[in-house]
Parts: structure tokens; sequence; C-alpha cells
């Protein structure tokens, strides 16, 4: 009934009636694939990481600027309530000047769970949980706090495991507002404590934590400042009318390409776009570099 069938990704590209096209595939082709929709002049919705490194990952921004076409990349934290909200209390000064973010994400993976051989355990197709974690998590602390400046970083793989990605990664940053912080990341560890970030200003803290099995649902804002002598929980992330066996990244997923039909309709630019995905690309870039050569890593 007027749709479009399509058996290989030449075919779904060079169709006419298709104006755009959301990947959801591994990093090292999905590089690839977008760049050849956005000559094809074909919008693209992109999972992230958007490419498998820094240069990959700037042609597809550059390109998708000269061809003047909608892109947007799939980065779900600041799309949720708590963390807008977490975001305008920074901004008003609520807590002070942000002194120091701790950030923990520790859980254990479905593919570390199974022991699956797939592209999310081999750092050269673009896992590990750098790539996994890592990615969102570069993304949102620049929303949050600013540009970084430098970083280093360490990563390491869990013995006994046929991997070549990275299960363990730990990260010192530098911002340019003299925030400092610290990032610890796995995608290995049975009844870890889940995704918990804190930020510690002069006259306050803020904390977002989520100790659940679910990425998105269950998150709880809390904040404590000198005055209240206490952290209290202000708000919590649920989709009350969420259809049943629907997954809750849905609500946020649908918020972006909600931005990215308006971009294709408009011509007015939203974020996160490539050029957002590119810079995260370059800070993982640099935290491998960092890893590798066992020091600081500028990244401004």
């Amino acid at each position: 009934t007027g749709g479009v069938v399509a058996t290989t990704v030449d075919e779904m590209i060079s169709a006419p009636e298709v104006a755009a096209i959301a990947l959801a595939i591994p990093p090292a082709d999905q590089g690839m694939i977008a760049q050849r929709a956005l000559m094809a002049g074909k919008a693209v919705f992109a999972e992230k990481p958007v490419a498998l490194n820094g240069h990959d990952a700037r042609v597809l921004a550059e390109t998708a600027d000269e061809q003047d076409l909608a892109n947007v990349v799939d980065f779900i934290f600041p799309e949720l309530d708590t963390w807008r909200r977490a975001k305008e209390i920074l901004d008003r000064g609520e807590i002070g000047a942000p002194l120091h973010m701790i950030l923990d994400w520790r859980r254990e993976s479905y593919d570390i769970r199974l022991n699956l051989k797939g592209w999310k355990m081999n750092r050269e197709a673009g896992g590990g949980v750098l790539n996994h974690f890592g990615c969102h998590s570069l993304y949102y602390l620049e929303w949050f706090f600013g540009p970084l400046t430098s970083l280093s970083a360490h990563l390491s793989s869990a013995r006994n495991r046929d991997t070549t990605g990275d299960t363990l990664a730990s990260l010192s940053l530098q911002f340019a507002s003299g925030l400092t912080g610290v990032a610890i990341l796995s995608n290995a560890a049975l009844f870890g404590p889940g995704h918990r970030l804190d930020i510690y200003g002069e006259a306050g803290t803020l904390q977002l934590s989520n100790p659940g099995p679910d990425p998105v649902e269950g998150f709880q804002l809390a904040i404590g400042t000198r005055k209240s002598k206490r952290l209290e929980t202000i708000e919590t992330e649920t989709w009350e009318d969420r259809p049943e066996s629907t997954d809750s990244r849905v609500r946020p997923v649908a918020r972006l390409a909600s931005r990215f039909l308006d971009w294709m309709e408009t011509g007015s630019p939203t974020s996160p776009s490539f050029k957002e995905g590119a810079r995260v690309q370059a800070l993982i870039d640099a935290a491998i570099t960092s890893d590798s050569k066992n020091e600081w890593v500028d990244v401004g």
C-alpha cells in the first residue's frame, strides 16, 4: 500500500520514496552506510557511537553539513525528565559552582551475562564498555558541564573472557570550567550498583541514581544543600501510561525522533547531531590513546 520493499541497503538508499533512514547496526558498518545515505540525499537517524573512529565520525558530520540534511544521534539520557530537571537546577546555581563529579556505572550487560561473541565484545568492531557506556557518558557529561579539556584513561578486559573489548574503564576528567571528575564504567559487574552520577557543588549536592535493571525507568533525582542538611529525592523517572512490554527507552527516543522530523520539515537544526557524535568519538579515541600511552591527553 505505497510502502517501499527493499532487500539490500543499496535498494533502500536509492529508493526515491525514502527521505530518511534510521540505522541500528554496529559502528563498524554504520559509518559507511550513513555516509552513502547522506550522499544520496537521505536524512539519517543513527545509533551511538556514530562511527568506528573519530575520523569517520568527523567525515559524517562534514558530509551532513555539506548536504544540508537532518542528522541525529540516539543519546537518550538528556531526554529524561529527571536529567532535564537536574540540568535546570545546576544551571540556576542552586548547589553553587560544581567542584567535582563522580560517575559510577557498573552493571552486567546482556552480552557479558550470556557470553555472546557478537560485535559488542569486540573493540575492533566498536564494542567494549568505553563505546557502550562511555559514548553516553561522555556526551551527557559535556551536556551538563561544558567542554572537557583533558583526560586520563585506563582500560582493561576481564580475564577468562574471549573478547578484545574492554570491560572496565576508569577515567579522570578535567573540564574547561575547572571542574574535575572521575568516571568508573563496567559492563562485567554482576550485582553492580547500577548507574549513578554525583555532582558536588560549593553549596550542595545533586545525585542521579538508578540501581534497578531498567536503563531508564527508576532514575531518582536527589538534592541536598547546606540549608536542608540532607539529600532529598525530588523526582523519579516513570512512564505511568507505558504500554505493556514497551521498552522504557521508547519515550526518550521518540523525543529525539520528533526533533529529527522537525529538522527535516523546517530546516532548523537540533542536537544531538553528527557534530556531537563526532565530538564523543574524538573523546573515545583520546581515552584509547591515553590508555595506550599511559598519559594525560588534551582534548580541547
